[in-house]
């Protein structure tokens, strides 16, 4: 097919009106019909086409993983399927996907001036470095003035700016290949542990995947499945691997006699409360609704999470874009004054 031509936001939300047309009474074939007419010629090329996958008996998860939607878009999609709740799926998936690509547009807004910024001053550096502070050097050797610590700090600045951007592409260079010939081979498990000691990103990464499991975990207990049916099910899921892993892993320990909450305790992968609310729902016989309430609870964390991750970026990177401009102003003046003095 055609896809790979949706943004991750146009995704979520086609799928956020899918649900809510859903949810209003429309079949999906309908729902589908009437969002087409709404989208550019090419999105209606791709959604046609997936109409006639479905007329053929492909499931909703299949043509849209066709399509090559986001593969954690496609699981919402999947797991709503099977415990017969698509319409819920639909609009949970994109209105958590809609608000994660809002928070990105966010970040990326909010690196463009800084990053202008960067670009505008590492040019002045350049010509300070190639035109003026050969000049001061010339006129400190003449007139046998010595340098002092503030003009050889400037100098050595300068001298290692130039190889700043080489230094980049190298490393990128580096972790393209390692992630490439190395961490592309290791075991899904052992990827996400790595993955997860990242500062900021693994602590986002671990509220993340607490909150799809319990949520989907939730919906397939509600649909009259068994925990071990559940992870079963989840194991199925060929769009991640990681989840097939894990859940073929708890399902073992289970039929190995553990109890559930013993098993969830012990992986890293989760949040640690994760255990307490599993054995709280089984206690009073509602696991069901304790995942699903703190599924939500969870969310609502993650967004707590990103939006004080933003609120700290931005003055970090003013106060980083003003210390490069005051280091340029002192460039200019300290050899100016060193001079002066040697007077």
């Amino acid at each position: 097919m055609r896809g790979g031509k949706w943004k991750v936001k146009e995704q979520a939300s086609f799928l956020l009106k899918l649900g809510e047309l859903l949810e209003h009474g429309y079949s999906l074939a309908q729902a589908i019909r009437f969002l087409t007419f709404q989208e550019s010629k090419k999105r209606q090329e791709d959604l046609q086409e997936g109409m006639e996958q479905l007329k053929n008996g492909e499931a909703l998860h299949q043509v849209l993983a066709e399509m090559k939607f986001h593969s954690q878009l496609v699981s919402y999609i999947y797991y709503g399927e099977q415990y017969g709740e698509l319409s819920r799926a639909l609009k949970e998936g994109g209105k958590y996907w809609t608000k994660r690509a809002e928070d990105l547009d966010k970040i990326k807004k909010l690196f463009i001036y800084p990053i202008f910024l960067l670009f505008f001053i590492g040019n002045v550096f350049f010509i300070l470095q190639r035109v003026l502070l050969p000049k001061f050097e010339t006129l400190f050797a003449s007139m046998q003035i010595e340098h002092n610590i503030f003009l050889n700090s400037i100098l050595a600045v300068s001298a290692i700016l130039p190889k700043i951007p080489i230094i980049l592409l190298l490393l990128c260079i580096l972790i393209y290949l390692l992630k490439r010939y190395w961490f592309n081979q290791l075991c899904p498990l052992t990827q996400r542990k790595l993955i997860l000691h990242i500062p900021v990103i693994g602590m986002l990464i671990r509220l993340y995947e607490t909150h799809f499991f319990a949520s989907q975990f939730s919906g397939l207990l509600s649909g009259g499945l068994s925990i071990n049916e559940s992870l079963q099910l989840l194991a199925q899921n060929r769009q991640q691997s990681f989840y097939q892993k894990l859940c073929a892993q708890m399902q073992r320990e289970l039929l190995e006699g553990k109890q559930f909450e013993v098993i969830v305790q012990k992986l890293s992968y989760f949040e640690k409360n994760l255990y307490i609310v599993i054995a709280n729902g089984q206690k009073y016989g509602r696991l069901d609704e304790e995942l699903f309430h703190y599924s939500r609870l969870l969310l609502e964390r993650i967004e707590e999470k990103t939006s004080m991750i933003m609120r700290i970026i931005q003055p970090m990177l003013f106060s980083f874009i003003g210390l490069l401009i005051v280091s340029i102003y002192l460039a200019v003046l300290l050899p100016m004054f060193s001079l002066l003095n040697g007077l």
